[in-house]
């Protein structure tokens, strides 16, 4: 039977009681009844409690749900947001023009909303004057837009922080909005602009330029998707699903051009399907979670309604993903939120539901579980210690060890006719003779393959590795200390003693009350472009001047070479500090200090207190059982509606309604 999607009405009364929830779960924790020592616990394992509640009743109330466009300067964002709305509102160029952040949403009238680095606000509404059905209405509307974005056309653009647009546009349901970035690669003031925006985001289309470089070398997507990462590790983006990812390869006749006129013999499809493959396994490479028919290969200068080609047949298709990823928008922030809830919940509950079954062992039980627990929470925090020591040393040797096997098999004959005469290029030694261009072809050759070496699955495999060991370990030590607070929580004394001591499926028990979307464990592994520039050495012509034009050709090949071969370490080691580095060093913080310490703290703050509370604990029992009772009833609230939203999520991706 088809299940029916929620109308708007009916989203903003879900809304309301994921809101309601949280504010009854702050008034339990601000009751007299919710004692010090229950408080001084929770601040523990959640610290500033009540004020990471109330952020997230500030984001629960938020209404817009942002999907966003990004992409490097002149990858053609702006052609696909043309194509999106069926009207030119934006004028793509070369150069790079967009200066803000725009704001696209769906409206009866035609209102544009400007907010400026000040914060001042100003609302105008052209509905009078924009016929958007007619190509002078919307020309109107391109020439207004033009002056607020275009810092080519209006200096007054640069002051501009956003810029929101409301026009018909059906796709956008409710509150999704669609968002428009600045073009990546240009000055760091746009990029860092899109930067600040990212933790706003609950989905992305990026738009790859396949004529720059393959579209992953020379531009700054990796950088932006490894800030991503690192944003989520950091638990910036609450919102964000890193499956609803959604890639644009635009601008392959570039390629097909390119194959055209490189000898006279068209070599266009072996190119284009070359670079396709590339690009699919780069793009993997970077964002593991893509699903891999979220990859488009389009031209998008060739979509149209009227015509029947490839490019429209993807564009379509891309309509029907970004669609239904404008279904799930609506959805994303209630079902973290509830998600969270529940975690929150369920671990206030296990802090209570402790001190009732405390107070109903004997004396010399509760003395044996306190010894017994404070020497497994001891071994497993020195176990964190060393874990992170030993593979923050890992990594470093890792990063060296890489560069080192790239630098010995760069310095052999092998290695270097591989990287001057890489496949499907022309020798090194039958380029035309320019000494300063020839010069740069050699720094070309290396940079290139470089960049090979950095993305290559040899070298993705070994950071791979340390990942999924961070993964294995980060399980291990979950399953751990769910073993642990299951003997404080279960209802038979004998039960929770069997279970913890005996039972070799207590692993199964992993990674209870732990939301491991805040630990990104699908963890991309990034390569950047590599764009290694050396100068060009003046003292270099005099030598060679003297010497034939074969022999000069040698001579400079050689040296040049030579002379990147001195910086190749260096360059490698600083590459993957940057990316690999700098994303497994954050996550093994994430999980040894934050995740499973915080939680090991909590677990040891927990058992002092009752140990040292036991007498109150007892003479307190009607009291906690009522407290008990009133997360209960908050927490059944959460579990309910997450099974029920968790059931609309699946009905919209599956198109059943």
């Amino acid at each position: 039977m088809a299940t029916r999607c929620l109308t708007l009405e009916e989203m903003q009364c879900v809304k309301e009681k994921v809101i309601s929830m949280y504010r009854e779960l702050e008034n339990v924790l601000k009751s007299k009844e919710y004692s010090e020592d229950l408080r001084f616990e929770l601040e523990h394992s959640n610290p500033n409690y009540l004020t990471v509640l109330e952020k997230r009743i500030k984001d629960m109330e938020k209404s817009d749900h942002g999907i966003v466009v990004a992409g490097e300067t002149s990858a053609g964002k702006s052609t696909l947001i043309n194509r999106i709305l069926d009207m030119r509102i934006f004028k793509g160029r070369n150069l790079e023009t967009t200066s803000t952040i725009v704001k696209l949403r769906n409206s009866n009238r035609v209102e544009i909303t400007t907010e400026s680095d000040t914060g001042a606000i100003k609302e105008t509404d052209l509905t009078n004057e924009c016929d958007l059905t007619s190509k002078d209405g919307v020309k109107v509307l391109r020439d207004y837009l033009k002056n607020m974005t275009d810092r080519t056309a209006s200096q007054r653009s640069a002051q501009i922080r956003s810029v929101q647009i409301g026009l018909p546009i059906p796709l956008l349901k409710g509150n999704t909005i669609l968002v428009d970035t600045p073009g990546i690669g240009g000055s760091g003031e746009v990029t860092q602009k899109l930067i600040d925006y990212l933790p706003n985001a609950v989905a992305f289309v990026f738009v790859i330029n396949v004529g720059s470089a393959g579209g992953m070398q020379n531009d700054r997507l990796p950088e932006i998707l490894k800030s991503i990462v690192l944003l989520q590790i950091d638990n910036e983006m609450p919102c964000f699903d890193p499956h609803e990812v959604i890639f644009i390869t635009n601008k392959w006749d570039t390629i097909e051009q390119n194959a055209e006129g490189s000898d006279g013999n068209s070599s266009e499809d072996d190119d284009v399907t070359k670079t396709w493959e590339v690009l699919k396994e780069n793009i993997k490479h970077n964002w593991p979670s893509v699903k891999e028919e979220n990859i488009y290969k389009m031209n998008l200068k060739d979509v149209s309604p009227e015509k029947n080609n490839e490019s429209s047949k993807q564009f379509n298709k891309f309509m029907k993903a970004l669609e239904s990823t404008a279904k799930k928008a609506e959805h994303i922030r209630i079902l973290q939120h509830l998600r969270f809830l529940k975690d929150f919940l369920t671990n206030i509950s296990k802090s209570l539901d402790a001190r009732l079954e405390f107070g109903q062992i004997s004396e010399k039980d509760q003395q044996e579980w306190v010894e017994a627990h404070e020497q497994k929470i001891k071994k497993l925090t020195d176990e964190c210690a060393g874990f992170n020591q030993i593979f923050c040393g890992k990594t470093k040797t890792t990063i060296a060890d890489t560069a080192l096997a790239c630098y010995e098999y760069m310095v052999t004959e092998v290695g270097k006719q591989r990287v001057l005469n890489p496949p499907g290029h022309k020798p090194i030694s039958n380029v035309d003779w320019k000494p300063l261009i020839f010069t740069e072809k050699v720094q070309e050759r290396v940079s290139m393959y470089l960049s090979e070496y950095l993305q290559s699955k040899g070298v993705l495999q070994k950071f791979r590795k340390i990942k999924d060991e961070i993964a294995s370990f980060y399980q291990k030590v979950s399953s751990d200390l769910s073993g642990m607070e299951i003997v404080w929580t279960e209802h038979t004394c004998k039960t929770r003693l069997s279970l913890y001591n005996d039972d070799p499926e207590i692993s199964k028990a992993s990674v209870v009350g732990i939301v491991l979307a805040t630990s990104p464990l699908w963890l991309p592994l990034l390569a950047t472009g590599v764009g290694l520039t050396i100068a060009a050495s003046p003292i270099i012509f005099p030598v060679v001047k003297r010497l034939g034009r074969d022999k000069r050709k040698e001579k400079l090949i050689n040296e040049e070479y030579d002379r990147c071969l001195r910086t190749v370490k260096d360059f490698i080691r600083k590459e993957l500090e940057s990316n690999q580095g700098r994303v497994i060093y954050k996550l093994l913080d994430k999980v040894t200090e934050d995740l499973v310490n915080r939680r090991m703290q909590s677990l040891k703050v927990m058992i002092n207190q009752l140990n040292k509370s036991c007498k109150q604990i007892l003479s307190n029992m009607k009291g906690l059982d009522v407290l008990a009772e009133r997360i209960k009833i908050i927490e059944g609230s959460a579990t309910e509606l997450l099974d029920s939203f968790n059931q609309e999520v699946k009905a919209v991706e599956t198109g059943m309604f």
